[in-house]
């Protein structure tokens, strides 16, 4: 007898079974895929597009202007390529345009539609900004009191990640874009500001130099790129989708392994009478554990060859599935073959190890109990279950199912768990973005306008609540904001994490976002340093203010003055419950309280698309594995629905007795899913932090927990309801059966 002519025929007989734990091979290894070549794609146009467009090491402000032939002096004594650059916000309605003049060797931008200027009354802007309100080539638009033609769309390295402030959480392209336009326009708009651009080489003296132009130039503040979520956040989500693929490689494979390999055990030792008589007949332990391997390996190869062939012809659509967040960049998305082969021989191999235990520990049997079918004991006492007690014959035969069984109704429990699970994770994350945007809000304060002033003032003409904001950089260069306030500031409410109230007149307070991220405690002394002098300071950590939204160091106006070296009295920052007439050429930044609220909404716009993918995955991993799990069922019971059809009970209340045996699961399933979303989505979000954004409260609303668990149900009942036939095509002479394979 040749073992191989098996195959054929038990595919044949196992097409249910073959096909769905395809299926649910797929799709868990489609997000490793998604995310690995999403993360690749644009790993390797960030770093392309960087390279050609010279993006910058840092950029800086002064208070004091450096003067042109300065500059060059500065560059060549400390080996670093320095550019100025000036810009203007302008505000037209609610949108806000930072127009640039052109720089020749850092921070170059590129035209990815149309045109450059080329006349006046011309323009290029951002093309996010473009795409998101659908402003075409050739169309007009105002800027201030001016209008321009629109002759083409941009790009600039150090705005992929489209932020108007860098404290900013998430990019913001409805209200807010970049502009170019002729020099000689750019000189006609008045007063604009200032910043330098600067590329560092092997050899320059970046120390030095940044202390030599704060002790000329006075340094207002200085941003490195490596603290620039503008740029980093690009490469950063890079990496992220790259570790999660690898991640989800490992863990979904292995939850599908949970349920396959439970299958693969069942039907098994629903084959031990063969297996017994294959051992009597001189087949060897070895040549058994290879030929039942050769089984479980099917649904392994299958999946993983097709999950392959699917990525690699959509490839491109995948790798742009993960530019939600970015301007609109031309990536190339490539299904490398390492990663196709990986995708392949982890899931097939676990799956192989899974059917080797599975016929070594029974093959461990006696060959007699084999031949009878006696080898398992588990079986019997399923039998006895409510044995002499006076209920009813459904009832029974439903616990026997239920707890005869145990893993057997572990693989519909993690079915309908696992769906669940996806289904809210999905949701709650897009519940709780949407929800920081008002919570995040209420953090920043009651203010409604904010405006970071580019110069320090000691008299406050404009109105409004005069703050301190600066920034200091810890031993490991992490950089964090100080905000010096007065006690009676009207717009400011600072909390512990008990909820009682805090004065920063006290001492250095620092909020909890800046204690996860640090690891500062209260009563720590710590070492700051200022970014623009480089000298160091030892504070002591008064107390943890409550606030997930700011890195920051809180103290009363003179305590933070101190910290910087600046004259007690000194502010560079008002906040105000009503726009002010700040002019134009004074504000650094200018934000709202309603901006964090925008860019949330902009947020889950975005992953809307992400958000139907998750659920549609959860959707199908769910009827797959509910569908295994049943089929197992049925064809385990396939005398005892022969038994019932010869004593009369007809297909329709065979299926009430069979298929509603599980249903307990179903409410058990969707009930411990939930505190699992909970922890893994505190889990996520916590790992964020590390990427730069905020940390997020999970929230999930009403209404996804009932479409969850609707679509969960519907899920539930559609499996049972596919499963019918399965039950009719049982034929009454199975019962009669005392071999069958």
């Amino acid at each position: 007898m040749k073992l191989n002519r098996r195959y054929v025929r038990s595919v044949k007989e196992n097409r249910s079974f073959y096909i769905s734990s395809t299926v649910l091979t797929v799709v868990t290894l489609l997000l490793y895929f998604l995310f690995n070549i999403a993360g690749n794609a644009i790993l390797n146009f960030s770093r392309e597009f960087y390279a050609e467009n010279k993006i910058e090491d840092a950029h800086f402000t002064t208070y004091m202007e450096i003067p042109a032939e300065e500059l060059q002096k500065l560059a060549d004594t400390y080996d670093i390529t320095l550019e100025e650059q000036r810009y203007i916000n302008i505000e037209t309605g609610d949108v806000t345009a930072r127009i640039f003049d052109r720089t020749q060797n850092v921070d170059l931008y590129e035209i990815t539609q149309g045109e450059d200027v080329s006349e006046d009354g011309e323009i290029v802007i951002s093309e996010g900004y473009a795409v998101e309100n659908g402003i075409k080539i050739g169309g007009s638009m105002k800027i201030g009191a001016a209008k321009y033609r629109v002759a083409g769309f941009m790009q600039r390295p150090d705005y992929l990640y489209m932020l108007e402030g860098e404290e900013d959480s998430y990019k913001n392209i409805s209200t807010f874009y970049l502009c170019y336009m002729t020099d000689r326009e750019f000189e006609s708009l008045g007063d604009t500001g200032c910043q330098y651009l600067v590329r560092y080489h092997q050899d320059s003296d970046v120390k030095g130099f940044r202390k030599a132009v704060h002790e000329r130039y006075y340094m207002r503040s200085y941003s490195a790129a490596e603290e620039n979520p503008r740029i980093t956040m690009v490469e950063q989500q890079a990496q992220m989708f790259i570790v999660m693929a690898y991640v989800l490689l490992c863990i979904l494979p292995l939850v599908a392994v949970v349920l396959i390999s439970i299958i693969i055990s069942r039907k098994v030792k629903s084959e031990q009478r063969m297996i017994g008589t294959l051992s009597a007949l001189g087949y060897k332990k070895r040549q058994l554990m290879i030929h039942y391997a050769g089984f479980a390996a099917i649904p392994g190869l299958a999946g993983g060859i097709l999950t392959a062939v699917i990525s690699l012809m959509a490839a491109q659509p995948l790798s742009e599935m993960g530019l939600q967040d970015y301007e609109p960049m031309r990536v190339t998305g490539h299904l490398h073959l390492f990663d196709a082969v990986l995708g392949v021989v982890v899931p097939t191999v676990l799956y192989v190890l899974a059917a080797l235990l599975s016929v070594r520990k029974l093959l461990k049997k006696d060959t007699v109990l084999l031949l009878n079918g006696n080898a398992d004991d588990g079986k019997k006492k399923g039998k006895r279950i409510l044995a002499g007690r006076k209920i009813s014959f459904r009832t029974k035969f439903a616990a026997r199912s239920l707890l005869g069984n145990p893993m057997r109704s572990f693989v519909v429990l993690l079915g309908v768990f696992l769906g669940c699970f996806i289904m809210l994770l999905g949701q709650g994350f897009f519940d709780s973005i949407d929800h920081m945007g008002s919570t995040a809000a209420d953090e920043m304060g009651s203010y409604e306008h904010q405006y970071v002033l580019n110069e320090m003032l000691t008299e406050n003409p404009y109105g409004g609540e005069a703050m301190l904001v600066s920034a200091v950089e810890n031993a490991d260069g992490s950089r964090l904001s100080v905000i010096g306030t007065a006690k009676n500031n009207p717009y400011l409410f600072f909390n512990d994490n008990d909820g009682n109230s805090v004065s920063p007149e006290e001492g250095y307070y620092i909020t909890s976002l800046a204690q996860l991220t640090l690891g500062w405690r209260e009563g720590d002394t710590v070492t700051v340093y200022n970014p623009l002098s480089l000298e160091k300071k030892e504070i002591r950590v008064a107390g943890i203010i409550r606030n997930n939204v700011r890195k920051s160091i809180v103290a009363s106006k003179a305590l933070a003055a101190d910290l910087m070296g600046l004259d007690e009295n000194s502010f560079n920052c008002i906040v105000s419950d009503r726009a002010l007439s700040v002019p134009e050429a004074k504000i650094a930044q200018e934000s709202k309280r309603s901006d964090i609220t925008d860019q949330a909404k902009t947020m889950t716009k975005q992953m809307d698309f992400l958000l139907q993918i998750i659920i549609g995955l959860g959707v199908i991993i769910c009827i797959a594995a509910v569908y295994v799990a049943v089929n197992m069922l049925v064809t385990e019971s396939r005398s005892n629905i022969s038994m019932l059809k010869v004593l009369g009970y007809r297909d329709r209340q065979i299926n009430k007795i069979l298929l509603r045996s599980h249903h307990i699961l179903l409410p058990v399933g969707i009930l411990l899913s939930v505190p699992c979303v909970y922890v893994a989505a505190d889990a996520f979000f916590l790992l964020m932090v590390d990427y730069g954004v905020m940390l997020i409260d999970t929230y999930i609303a009403p209404e996804s927990y009932l479409i969850s668990v609707l679509l969960t149900a519907g899920c539930y009942f559609g499996s049972l309801w596919l499963l019918r036939r399965k039950v009719k095509k049982v034929d009454m002479i199975e019962s009669l059966k005392d071999n069958r394979e």
